[in-house]
């Protein structure tokens, strides 16, 4: 496989806009969260896209949808998101442009050509790397932040010579059929190893029937007693999933502001 660094070449080039790092966000299906809890890790699985075993993680946006389809009615399959001290990234074992299970599944074939490999979109592991990307392609990571791809650079704006620079904007300007969201252009971050939750993880935002003041769950009650903050969204059963995932992206926009990031 040959090794193409355009891409790479293309961020290192653009000026580092000296933004503070974002959170990292991981997200579950509860019944999946409170293993982690109890485990007390984010443990890398055999089951990603990139074929080896890795721990999945998105900066500064909770982009990761779980599997399964239909309304969401019990609160075993509700989406959990855990919110992670910026300062992870610098143990990561790699930092891709987009969602690699994505490109796996040829959601960008639009686009992308079939001779272009997921590892030509690696950022390597440089932590200024992601806010360069989105200072180059958002502009901003408030725009980053909500996904708004009205306001991504045009394709013109990389040199015409480097075609994986053109192809990645030009990605973000032209989403598929088969990928009608926004995950398109969230950063993927992973790590080889065990990400412990202790003194990494922020916040973890959870469906309220787990948070309740008769009685909450006792690995979340741990979890708050070790000064992780415990941040609750309505579950209405029979909603569908991307009705919670706005209500989970309401809850990390809240702490993005209290932390002066957008």
């Amino acid at each position: 496989m040959a090794d193409r660094s355009d891409f790479r070449d293309w961020i290192d080039d653009q000026p580092d806009p000296q933004w503070p790092l974002m959170p990292l966000t991981h997200v579950t299906k509860a019944f999946t969260a409170r293993d982690i809890i109890r485990e007390g890790k984010v443990s890398p699985s055999e089951a990603g896209p990139l074929k080896v075993p890795l721990a999945y993680f998105f900066y500064g946006r909770p982009a990761f949808r779980v599997s399964g389809d239909g309304s969401i009615k019990v609160g075993a399959t509700c989406p959990v998101c855990f919110v992670f001290d910026p300062e992870i990234i610098k143990r990561a074992h790699a930092i891709h442009a987009f969602d690699t299970g994505a490109f796996g599944k040829r959601m960008y074939s639009h686009v992308m050509m079939d001779e272009m490999n997921v590892t030509d979109f690696a950022l390597g592991a440089d932590p200024s790397a992601p806010n360069k990307l989105i200072s180059a392609a958002f502009g901003s990571q408030e725009a980053y932040f909500e996904g708004d791809l009205s306001r991504a650079a045009s394709p013109e704006s990389a040199p015409v010579w480097n075609f994986l620079a053109q192809a990645y904007l030009q990605l973000l300007i032209s989403p598929g059929r088969n990928e009608p969201d926004d995950r398109v252009g969230a950063i993927e971050v992973t790590f080889a190893d065990p990400v412990l939750l202790a003194d990494n993880l922020y916040a973890v935002i959870v469906p309220h029937i787990l948070w309740t003041d008769d009685d909450p769950a006792p690995w979340l009650k741990e979890l708050r007693e070790a000064q992780v903050e415990i941040l609750p969204y309505k579950f209405i059963p029979g909603k569908s999933p991307e009705h919670y995932y706005g209500l989970i992206e309401s809850e990390v926009r809240s702490l993005l502001e209290d932390l002066k990031l957008i």
